[in-house]
């Protein structure tokens, strides 16, 4: 026997292999969302769950933490989730079958289970070209706990970790009223880095003041989400 292998693993009690197969649950992810146009479904590039293929018993423990995740109905999807842990991550223009990500979540079956949601801030620029509300991809997830703008710093395939801002650090200032800055963000073009987070934090703002001054909303938790900012 190598050391690489332990053959009696299958003789051992099953709370036993249950609780060592426990150790290779994902924990915390932040799963980017596309929607593959080639295979018509819902994809992440990240690597796909061990568990689910080692065997029938691992991947009914994975399926006892984990949801398959169908944002619209009417398409497949490979993404699983813990709605506990992972964060859904609307990195891309290609994030929707129609470009329409606040229909999407409002068909969705789960929207009321998501409690993470972070979005591309460019990405949530164009959305606003289309539905100006702030709170257009967010308003039906009545369980979000969390959402974020994400600014990125220049690569896109590069994985450097993330920092954030939480709303309580933005000072809440309108500068510009609100059409007048979506109007220079579009026809003037990206800016500094200062300015792009300059710009990101005013949007973190809008969306807080948002959610603080808004009516109608009836949150699982009792409280609006928190709103950050990351870097990545």
């Amino acid at each position: 026997m190598s050391a690489t292998t332990f053959p009696a693993f299958l003789n051992l009690p099953s709370e036993l292999r249950l609780k060592i197969w426990t150790y290779l649950l994902p924990g915390p992810r932040i799963l980017p969302i596309r929607f593959s146009r080639t295979t018509k479904s819902y994809i992440t590039p990240s690597a796909p769950p061990a568990l689910l293929s080692i065997s029938s018993e691992t991947r009914s423990l994975f399926l006892a933490h984990y949801t398959l995740l169908q944002l619209n109905p009417n398409y497949d999807s490979t993404i699983y989730i813990d709605f506990a842990l992972d964060t859904l991550f609307f990195e891309h223009e290609d994030c929707s079958p129609g470009g329409d990500l606040a229909a999407d979540l409002r068909i969705c079956e789960f929207r009321d289970r998501i409690e993470r949601v972070a979005i591309d801030a460019h990405l949530w620029e164009i959305l606003r070209l289309f539905r100006y509300d702030a709170l257009s991809e967010i308003r039906c997830l009545t369980g979000l706990k969390n959402v974020a703008l994400v600014l990125r710093r220049g690569d896109d395939d590069a994985d450097e970790g993330l920092g954030f801002f939480t709303g309580n650090e933005i000072r809440f200032e309108r500068c510009l009223p609100s059409q007048e800055r979506l109007r220079r963000m579009f026809f003037e073009g990206p800016g500094t880095v200062e300015q792009e987070i300059s710009q990101c934090r005013w949007y973190v703002s809008t969306v807080k003041w948002e959610l603080d001054h808004g009516s109608g909303f009836e949150w699982k938790n009792g409280e609006p989400p928190a709103v950050q900012m990351w870097l990545r």
